[in-house]
């Protein structure tokens, strides 16, 4: 009798059990359902407002919310992040012109990807004495790089940052190779790409109304570039075809696509034109369209809010807020190549 009665306890038991997991588990199964129902449009968090402010720009004045924070869909910058420079000073009186320029960019660098980590390789001689100190004060990390010949130092930059991605590759998810004195990021452009991308640019700017236009190998000095480091015949042709430039001043992307970019580029330098000034770009061109990098699936950034070549006429400037603003937008510029020229006409200020 005790047995029979411990039995049908134990079978209530187990089945009031299981009673209450079922329950529990159409709520949660509701509770999903509605949760996915309500939330069918992404919420999206409004970016908080930098205190940054120069003589030329406020950032606080730069609009990054609704709509214009679509554009952050990736990992905030991180200290697996890499902001690499290569450079070699030939002329040391060319860093006395563009130092107050380049420390600028810095200090936007140093505010826009605060937690990004940024090297500059050095090859040769620094400028000056304190060459090391003022960039640790941007927070750019000098290492010195020894090299058998210091010929031209635009092309050798992608020979020992190569070197060091392979060597450091397991330190770092993504990386943009940028230009040292006039690539800006005025916000965190590290998330709007991920670490699957590869992304090369075309020089291009827009109008007004959102037009786009970019400059073509038909230029004269690009044309020029072309004929002496490649050939007259491919110079002529892509004059003849207004093919667009793509600019060899930034790279970015995950770091394997990266280092396999360089291998493929850096394997096709013939030294004994490394010398031409424009020969890096010309080669990269001539490499794009004739598909020697096909197999890497890059994205070719034109001029969007995310990236563009030209600040000057892709953007308004607003100079009462000191802002910037996509021409054709209400949203304001994530990272920007070519902030300066010298011609008054297309100076911000």
């Amino acid at each position: 009798m005790t047995k029979t009665f411990t039995g049908i306890c134990v079978s209530i038991t187990l089945c009031f059990s299981i009673l209450v997991v079922l329950i529990v588990t159409c709520m949660v199964d509701n509770k999903s359902s509605a949760t996915i129902q309500l939330n069918t449009n992404p919420i999206i968090k409004p970016r908080i407002k930098s205190k940054y402010e120069d003589k030329l720009f406020n950032l606080y004045n730069f609009n990054y919310s609704g709509e214009c924070a679509v554009p952050f869909k990736y990992k905030p910058n991180n200290k697996r992040d890499l902001l690499i420079y290569g450079v070699y000073f030939s002329d040391k009186r060319k860093w006395n012109k563009q130092q107050q320029t380049t420390l600028q960019t810095l200090s936007l660098n140093q505010n826009g990807i605060p937690n990004a980590t940024k090297i500059l390789l050095l090859c040769g001689e620094p400028p000056e004495p304190n060459f090391s100190s003022l960039m640790n004060s941007k927070g750019v990390e000098v290492i010195p790089v020894k090299v058998d010949s210091l010929y031209n130092g635009a092309v050798l930059r992608y020979v020992i940052i190569q070197k060091y991605l392979e060597e450091n590759k397991e330190k770092y998810d993504r990386v943009f190779i940028a230009d040292l004195r006039d690539v800006v990021f005025f916000e965190d452009g590290f998330a709007t790409f991920s670490d699957k991308q590869l992304y090369l640019s075309k020089e291009c700017s827009r109008n007004d109304t959102g037009n786009i236009s970019c400059a073509s190998l038909a230029l004269n000095f690009p044309k020029k570039w072309m004929r002496e480091s490649v050939s007259e015949e491919v110079a002529e042709l892509y004059a003849a075809n207004k093919t667009k430039i793509i600019n060899s001043g930034t790279i970015f992307g995950g770091i394997e696509q990266v280092l396999h970019f360089l291998q493929i580029f850096t394997s096709q330098f013939n030294y004994q034109r490394v010398n031409i000034w424009g020969y890096d770009q010309s080669l990269l061109n001539y490499m794009y369209y004739s598909g020697q990098f096909n197999s890497l699936n890059i994205t070719i950034a034109t001029c969007d809010q995310m990236f563009c070549f030209d600040l000057r006429n892709g953007c308004y400037y607003n100079k009462k807020e000191k802002s910037l603003t996509v021409r054709g937008t209400n949203c304001s510029p994530i990272i920007r190549h070519k902030i300066v020229l010298r011609n008054p006409s297309l100076c911000l200020f």
